[in-house]
């Protein structure tokens, strides 16, 4: 699963990028703060955390409590499936 995964995000970040976005993969590790999304961007001034998962994944508790961090503090964190979903959180207005 973790390397279908892996592929997902690689699709997500070429997308964001052709956006205009900046953005780099979180690998997990014993450094590493647990829960953070997989993939972190900023897209004209805003902080985007991308948690990606596939079709029935459902991100951990630690994953949601991370999530849920990362918005009080104006971000914009979701779980997505597809590229098209992260673009479509994209906001443009900025």
């Amino acid at each position: 699963m973790a390397q279908r995964e892996s592929k997902k995000s690689r699709e997500i970040m070429r997308a964001l990028e052709a956006e205009g976005a900046f953005c780099f993969k979180i690998h997990g590790g014993a450094s590493m703060m647990a829960g953070l999304p997989d993939i972190i961007c900023c897209h004209r001034g805003r902080f985007y955390g991308f948690e990606t998962k596939m079709p029935g994944g459902k991100p951990s508790k630690i994953q949601l409590f991370i999530h849920r961090k990362i918005r009080a503090a104006g971000g914009i964190c979701e779980v997505v499936l597809t590229p098209a979903d992260a673009l479509a959180l994209l906001v443009h207005d900025a």
